[in-house]
């Protein structure tokens, strides 16, 4: 037998070890709003056309989802104290002040006012993560379904935290904020801020020496901010949920 036919048998071989089908996983879900629910769908229909299994959460108040509810996944819906239009009033402010109104704004004001407007949205992220937690027999459903694995984005935390409780690995799945400073903080992407311009200057790879100076106290005023708040406002809560 020659040597292209040796070959020939051992792909044969190597095929007859494959296994003929492949079992379909059982995915949960923690998505984001807004772009960031676009992003995550993206990947729900992928998964959904090779046969896995999706259950998605979400809360009543969303402003994304609801519209977007299919037969192909479950979605579990936390009931929360706030409505669509306090979520989407909030937002709103975000976007209009890191666009248009904190490049002229000293450091001090910028953070003050981002303060004020990321506590209102941690308002609302802990009351739909206190809703969730408080709910065992969801958790226990959840458990018995015996999930693979959860898929999670950052910008709505606990997401990690739910993936403890049920001792689940996760995935982060992120498009983007502002400062870059979740997929740095969160994702560990590896990005000198000398180099790679933060998301929201709108500076390419190619800075100069006072783009490069204004993007690293760009990087680190975000930082600082999500630092502080993370320390504030989620410690104390991640420690009451696990009890340690």
């Amino acid at each position: 037998m020659g040597a292209c036919g040796r070959a020939a048998l051992g792909l044969l071989f190597l095929l007859g070890l494959t296994p003929l089908c492949v079992t379909a996983g059982k995915i949960l879900i923690w998505p984001s709003e807004f772009s960031h629910w676009r992003n995550i769908k993206i990947i729900i229909d992928e998964l959904i056309t090779r046969g896995h299994s999706v259950t998605i959460i979400t809360h009543s108040a969303t402003p994304s989802m609801m519209k977007d509810q299919s037969p192909d996944y479950n979605m579990e819906i936390i009931q929360v104290p706030h409505s669509k239009k306090d979520i989407t009033d909030n937002v709103d402010k975000l976007l209009k002040y890191m666009m248009y109104d904190l490049p002229n704004t000293n450091k001090i004001h910028a953070f003050l006012k981002l303060t004020e407007i990321i506590d209102n949205m941690i308002v609302q992220n802990q009351a739909m993560c206190r809703e969730l937690f408080a709910r065992e027999d969801l958790l226990e459903k959840w458990r018995k379904e015996q999930f693979d694995v959860l898929l999670t984005d950052p910008v709505t935390v606990c997401g990690e935290l739910l993936a403890q409780k049920l001792n689940l690995p996760f995935i982060l799945s992120l498009r983007f904020l502002f400062g870059s400073v979740v997929a740095r903080l969160c994702g560990q992407l590896p990005a000198p801020p000398s180099y790679v311009p933060g998301v929201g200057l709108g500076y390419t790879d190619h800075m100069d020496f006072p783009q490069r100076v204004k993007n690293i106290l760009f990087i680190v005023f975000h930082d600082i901010v999500f630092k502080v708040m993370a320390l504030a406002k989620w410690d104390h809560f991640f420690t009451e949920v696990m009890g340690k």
